[in-house]
């Protein structure tokens, strides 16, 4: 019983957000099952699918615990008492009603797990990342190095040239509402870790102090600013956010908004939650720049139109002049952190 309590004191839920992607889902669930660095629980969020992600991904989930406990009634399977303690001991699929976005999908995760278990910490993943050697035993070495650690993430490969770096963290440049990939590794190879402005979302660990203290993702972002926000949220409260070089994993950018390929393939659905996150940010933490911030997408209307993309230069303009609709960005009502509700 002592040793049970024990290994569960150790465990990690690493959480898995899927939307009309089981495919990626699955590579993603291997990559993990592969993993020998820690007790891990993972919980699979499907966020309101509307393809066959979710007949495929409970038969692939049986496929890959084969032979493993079956919790009668739910999707869930766990690792006999004999297996391997650093490895995958549990996974569950949590079916959502609908989208909720990926801060709205994370959370839930996060909560089904608290309700279920007592991990001590949570990494929160995209779905379409492969996960290499060694990654959550990097992540877990950073985060412990650092006093008041708050998120810590990884570096991600790009999916086709693994060998080339996509993200090691984001820059945040306030009086913009924009952040970008830096994409250049520390000069020092033995840093454990770094200080950032934001580690890039799709790989993200926390612990269960920083959910006490800082609280979930704001589910208002449906798309992007979700992890600035909350490392900022988490900056106020006295904690650091950071980076673990050693924690790799291969990254499909933009696989899920249908935006991979840069700005000139982004989807209208990634336009939208994009132009409205970078205004709602802006107004929830540094407000004295959101008019420059509301001024500054007359350009990206106008790259917009000289690339001939008149239905994402319309939506930027009607998101300019409609309020309204970023607002309430979310479902959720934008207000300073600062006052009481």
């Amino acid at each position: 019983m002592a040793d049970e309590r024990a290994r569960q004191a150790a465990e990690v839920c690493a959480v898995v957000v899927n939307w009309n992607g089981w495919r990626d889902t699955v590579a993603c669930l291997e990559s993990l099952f592969a993993l020998r660095d820690a007790p891990l629980r993972v919980v699979v969020c499907d966020n309101g699918s509307t393809d066959d992600s979710r007949g495929e991904l409970a038969r692939h989930l049986a496929a890959l615990c084969s032979g493993w406990s079956h919790a009668p009634g739910e999707p869930g399977f766990a690792a006999p008492y004999a297996a391997e303690d650093n490895a995958v001991i549990g996974v569950h699929l949590l079916p959502l009603p609908r989208n909720l976005g990926y801060a709205g999908g994370a959370n839930a995760g996060i909560e089904w797990a608290r309700r279920n278990g007592s991990p001590r910490g949570f990494w929160i993943l995209n779905n379409d990342v492969e996960a290499q050697p060694g990654a959550l035993r990097a992540l877990l070495a950073a985060h412990a190095s650092v006093p008041r650690a708050g998120i810590c993430g990884s570096v991600l490969l790009d999916w086709d040239a693994p060998q080339r770096v996509q993200a090691v963290a984001g820059v945040f440049r306030r009086w913009l509402g924009v952040g970008w990939h830096e994409t250049r590794m520390p000069m020092d190879g033995s840093a454990l870790c770094l200080d950032v402005d934001y580690p890039v979302g799709a790989s993200m660990y926390v612990d269960t102090g920083y959910l006490d203290d800082v609280g979930p993702m704001d589910p208002g972002y449906f798309l992007y600013c979700e992890e600035m926000d909350w490392a900022e949220r988490g900056r106020q409260a006295g904690y650091r956010a950071l980076v673990a070089p050693a924690s790799r994993l291969r990254h499909k950018e933009g696989a899920s908004t249908g935006s991979r390929g840069g700005v000139r393939h982004k989807s209208l659905l990634s336009e939208r939650h994009g132009v409205v996150s970078r205004l709602r940010i802006t107004r929830k933490f540094w407000p004295h720049y959101l008019p420059v911030v509301w001024s500054s997408l007359v350009l990206v209307i106008a790259d917009r139109l000289l690339h001939g993309e008149t239905a994402r230069a319309g939506l930027v303009l009607r998101l300019m002049f409609h309020p309204s609709l970023w607002l309430r960005a979310g479902g959720m009502l934008v207000r300073d952190p600062r006052k009481s509700p």
